[in-house]
């Protein structure tokens, strides 16, 4: 349809593709012939942080995969040469290359020697002597950097401790009077701040650019290098999400100027991005701050000298990521969250409008910001359904593989096709999802199923490669999976009307799905089963206390008693802005915890899944409904991973979720 607005000449929604429509092959080769195997989950490679030199000539990114004899996560840093089409491992246990200007250097994040091997350090690779420097240490984490424009210094984020205690010391008490003190990966809350530090490259001079009580990240150069752009919130800062950009200008005793005044959390999670001559910046605009993560992230761009800012994406009513200027400031690119698909897309100011520049039937992970404006190609982090993320390069019409760090392996393994289904509910609403089915299926035999459920909640499923969906179709399953109402991707009303009303038209958004796999007439009716992780565990929960048709259901890092959270998770400022006080807002809050207060009414054998540490969705949420179905003896099974957080970083323990849900499953559907 077509969209028109004062301001705008034509908006295109769906988007027009400016590239050509390519066919649909599969990343992986065509000489499969093993099913997938539980133990496979250590195969799969994740690409990530893709980065190109100025000359063009050289790639950079990451390979994370699992170190099987010490049961660990590792990520290396991989460089590929362009037209050789060669990459070499480079750097192991890093993260976050990048080139620097002159393209002489690759800086990147990893633990340092010695006594700073406990804290995240900057380093240097030399291309030309494939030598290794740490350039910065200190008794701290370096978390984020950028190189300035010239290639002379480098800001960075670095989290400074308040004290430290010595080895072998008493553990001290936790001494908490902070509003919100506890949080996931962090465990409790003390007075640590993340600001803005420069290093000067030729003498590794440190200097402490912000100080105080905020946090200060996301820093950007302008293009003289004068000034340095940020993003933080200021006064109570544990009460509210109110994000701003800040601007700090070097060798000035100014203090750092604000930029944006929107109450909302203005580029939350994303780096501002300046305009080429130096006059705008581009950001995301946060919305509705009562909204919280249901408002629509916008696309935005303020004049540094009126202070005016214009939202250029106002009518996709989608949300938007990632900004990047063309090199002569006549468009921005940027990423777009659509029904299950995430693209980059391109604004052009001339025109007022938007197109997609990425082929379809992708899904984008990252892209080279720094290298589209210089060559006319575009690196690309893609997937598909059959494959995982890899490195590609596309010029509006070809798109070129570059990595091939999953091809070898998933050459030899069959994989199940993934399709996409819809469905329309008894109130009228048309669901989106996909559809796995088994190896040799036949359509005249019935088979069990399983509905699998994002977290979130303002999340959603895309079209790309996931490695459990493929397992349980080895092991004879349908896998069906949905965006019920409250998922992302499909505008500002579709993921707001489940605010302050968990559990209800999204529940019955998958039963409702279940309506459509019995109807297909080879999903078997006795043989439903259900699960998800965090918002997916919770959904689990809400489903089996209204539907009792499923037989079996594994709930992970979920939560039923929402009054079992206040104080025990890290979400009491959005408690209280959905929800508001348990106090003034009981009934709201009994409502939204009804799978605890109707446990009564479940029959469907449940797993519960959870991290002794988690602080997203605590232990807590898994132990109630778990005692709770034992007390009136339902089937169940409550499982603790020990010292893991919300997601877990012990690839044998990932490896035993997987093993569980099968052995679940097995049992209650076959």
């Amino acid at each position: 349809m077509e969209i028109f607005d004062r301001n705008y000449k034509l908006l295109y929604l769906p988007l027009v593709f400016v590239s050509l429509f390519l066919t649909q092959e599969s990343f992986a080769l065509q000489s499969q012939n093993e099913k997938f195997e539980l133990k496979d989950i250590n195969q799969i490679k994740d690409v990530g942080s893709l980065d190109v030199s100025k000359d063009a000539q050289l790639i950079t990114y990451t390979v994370s995969s699992v170190d099987q004899k010490n049961d660990e996560y590792d990520t290396d840093i991989w460089m590929l040469n362009f037209k050789k089409d060669r990459d070499k491992l480079i750097v192991r246990s890093a993260y976050s290359p990048k080139f620097s200007p002159d393209s002489n250097y690759i800086a990147y994040l990893a633990p340092g020697r010695g006594k700073y091997s406990n804290y995240q350090q900057l380093w240097f690779f030399n291309r030309q002597t494939a030598t290794k420097r740490q350039m910065t240490k200190i008794e701290s984490s370096v978390t984020d950097f950028e190189w300035s424009p010239d290639g002379s210094k480098i800001v960075m984020v670095i989290n400074v401790k308040p004290e430290r205690q010595d080895e072998g010391e008493t553990q001290k008490p936790y001494v908490i009077d902070r509003y919100q003190f506890k949080q996931d990966n962090n465990d409790f809350l003390d007075e640590s701040r993340r600001h803005l530090f420069l290093i000067e490259i030729a003498s590794r001079k440190l200097t402490q650019l912000t100080e105080g009580s905020s946090n200060e990240v996301f820093p950007s150069w302008s293009p003289d290098g004068n000034r340095i752009a940020y993003v933080t919130k200021i006064g109570d800062i544990d009460r509210h999400d109110n994000w701003d950009i800040y601007i700090l200008k070097l060798d000035s005793n100014e203090k750092p100027s604000q930029l944006t005044t929107n109450l909302g959390a203005d580029s939350q999670g994303s780096r501002p991005q300046w305009s080429p001559d130096g006059k705008q910046i581009a950001y995301l605009y946060g919305g509705d701050p009562k909204l919280l993560w249901y408002a629509i992230q916008e696309l935005a761009i303020i004049d540094l000298d009126t202070g005016t800012s214009s939202i250029i994406t106002k009518q996709l009513d989608r949300n938007t990521s990632s900004p990047q200027w063309s090199e002569d400031g006549s468009s921005i690119f940027f990423v777009i969250e659509d029904n299950m698909k995430s693209q980059l897309a391109e604004y052009l100011f001339k025109d007022q409008q938007i197109n997609t520049v990425t082929p379809p039937n992708y899904y984008l992970s990252g892209w080279s910001k720094n290298y589209v404006v210089r060559n006319g190609q575009i690196g690309l982090i893609l997937s598909d359904l059959n494959s995982p993320d890899e490195i590609f390069f596309f010029d509006g019409k070809n798109l070129q593989q570059k990595s091939h760090q999953n091809s070898e392996f998933l050459s030899k393994k069959i994989i199940s096709q993934t399709e996409t289904i819809s469905y329309t509910t008894d109130d009228g609403e048309e669901i989106f999802g996909m559809m796995v089915k088994p190896q040799n299926f036949d359509p005249s035999k019935k088979y069990p199923l399983i509905i699998r459920m994002h977290g979130g909640p303002v999340s959603q499923y895309g079209l790309h490669f996931r490695f459990d969906w493929q397992l349980f179709a080895a092991n004879g399953y349908i896998v069906m999976a949905m965006n019920p109402r409250g998922s992302s991707g499909r505008g500002l009303e579709f993921q707001k009307v489940i605010f302050a009303d968990w559990g209800n038209v999204d529940a019955d958004d998958v039963s409702a799905l279940a309506d459509y796999a019995i109807s297909l007439g080879y999903v078997d009716s006795q043989r439903l089963g259900l699960g998800g992780w965090s918002y997916g565990g919770m959904l689990t929960n809400y489903v089996i206390a209204k539907d009792s048709r499923f037989k079996a259901a594994t709930s992970g890092a979920g939560i039923s008693n929402l009054l079992s959270g206040f104080g025990d998770d890290h979400y009491i400022r959005e408690y209280i802005l959905e929800l508001g006080t348990p106090w003034d807002n009981t009934e709201d809050w009994l409502r939204n915890s009804n799978p605890f207060f109707n446990a009564g009414k479940i029959k469907t054998p449940t797993l519960f899944l959870v991290g002794e540490k988690d602080y997203n969705v605590p232990l807590i949420g898994s132990e109630q409904m778990y005692q709770a179905l034992k007390h009136l003896n339902i089937p169940t099974q409550l499982i603790i991973y020990p010292d893991e957080n919300h997601s877990f970083s012990t690839p044998s323990y990932n490896e035993d979720v997987l093993k569980r849900y099968l052995d679940w499953y097995g049992k209650y559907l076959n």
